[in-house]
């Protein structure tokens, strides 16, 4: 059986299988702990018991290609198909993007996802000076916490009413749903409606930042259902490592008594 993804919610998985099936676990980052760092207390827990349990390890291995019962990985071992009996993907999670919100609008400079504002700003880049966040959860959170330093003014719009935001921002805009960029070449406006009212914010960037979906990057396994593969990733926009390492564990429990190695 074979785990793509090592961070928290591929490790718990890899040590919940490991004690009834023959378990690989690869990751295309050369150490386990996905989002987190290599030496977080959780990540170096669940290593240890995946390791005390025989789990295999292939790490700065990428996943490429699921087909039939083998998986096509590529690393410094080479190209190699692995036999599998079964695919546990757990390779992380992506905001939403704006057609998936869904927000309509012409492609706009200054509209960015969590992921690529992060990159942009611990690059020095600065992404504007009237900023809003959508989304309050954990890929807000860590937006912000790249831009903190850009003396930027932050809206934070959520579409459910929320009763705090983790990080510190100039406004909150609760219970909202964004509707609509406009601009010319850059953004310069979003448009939100609530109850058949409509609200027009002022702003040059806007960041992707709600709704997580999982990330399926392998061929053969990016949409759901494919024969032979769990999707493990929790799509949770918050939570502690306990919870995600908990919620992968209940979603591949039965996975391991209805496989055969």
């Amino acid at each position: 059986m074979a785990v793509v993804g090592a961070g928290v919610a591929g490790l718990a998985a890899a040590e919940e299988l490991a004690p009834r099936r023959d378990v690989v676990v690869l990751d295309r980052l050369p150490v386990p702990g996905g989002v987190l760092p290599y030496d977080h207390p959780g990540v170096k827990e669940l290593a240890a018991r995946c390791a005390s349990a025989g789990v295999r390890w292939l790490l700065g291995t990428t996943a490429v290609r699921w087909e039939h019962g083998r998986l096509l990985a590529v690393g410094p071992q080479g190209v190699e198909w692995l036999d599998a009996s079964h695919l546990v993907f757990a390779g992380g999670s992506r905001p939403a993007t704006m057609a998936e919100l869904p927000v309509t609008g012409p492609r706009l400079a200054g509209v960015l996802p969590a992921p690529v504002a992060i990159h942009l700003a611990e690059a020095k880049v600065t992404l504007g000076r009237r900023v809003v966040i959508l989304g309050a959860g954990a890929w807000a959170e860590a937006a912000h916490e790249a831009i903190a330093g850009q003396r930027s003014h932050i809206t934070v719009v959520t579409r459910e009413s929320v009763d705090g935001v983790p990080f510190r921002h100039d406004a909150l805009v609760n219970g909202w749903t964004p509707v609509e960029v406009a601009g010319r070449g850059r953004v310069s406006a979003l448009k939100l409606e609530r109850s058949g009212q409509q609200l027009v914010l002022d702003c040059d960037a806007v960041i992707l930042a709600a709704s997580p979906r999982p990330l399926r990057n392998v061929d053969g396994a990016i949409f759901e259902p494919a024969a032979g593969v769990t999707y493990v990733q929790p799509a949770a926009d918050a939570g502690t490592w306990e919870q995600a390492a908990s919620a992968a564990r209940d979603m591949v429990s039965r996975v391991g008594t209805e496989v055969s190695r």
